[in-house]
């Protein structure tokens, strides 16, 4: 099974320079767990809730801290006619939830734990 067949095609995005309130705010609008950061339409990082409990937990001021001072710049992606079974190994080398497909250096999608798990869940 390929990703392509499972991932995501709704991107939600931040800019680097907002505050991390503000992305907290669009992930919870949106109901999800990670936010793309693009730089000129490429990739450039991913803000994860891990990423937020982080920063509170250090005593970020998350009205004025950026998005940028606590995003994972530069994450590992995935294209769409990887196999699955690469992206799970991905996401467990990476110690990470969430994946950003990539496809002609362009963010198509992502995929997260929970669509990984929804794929063995169907074939099992």
């Amino acid at each position: 099974m390929k990703v392509k067949s499972i991932y995501r095609s709704r991107v939600v995005v931040a800019d680097g320079g907002e505050p991390l309130a503000d992305a907290a705010t669009r992930m919870r609008e949106n109901q999800v767990g990670s936010l793309v950061v693009l730089d000129g339409g490429r990739l450039a990082g991913i803000l994860t809730e891990r990423d937020l409990t982080r920063a509170i937990a250090e005593g970020a001021e998350p009205e004025t801290v950026s998005v940028a001072d606590y995003m994972t710049g530069y994450p590992v992606a995935v294209s769409p006619d990887m196999d699955v079974r690469e992206a799970v190994v991905a996401m467990l080398e990476q110690e990470c939830r969430h994946l950003p497909v990539v496809a002609d250096e362009r963010v198509v999608g992502m995929v997260s734990i929970r669509d990984l798990l929804g794929t063995a869940i169907r074939v099992a």
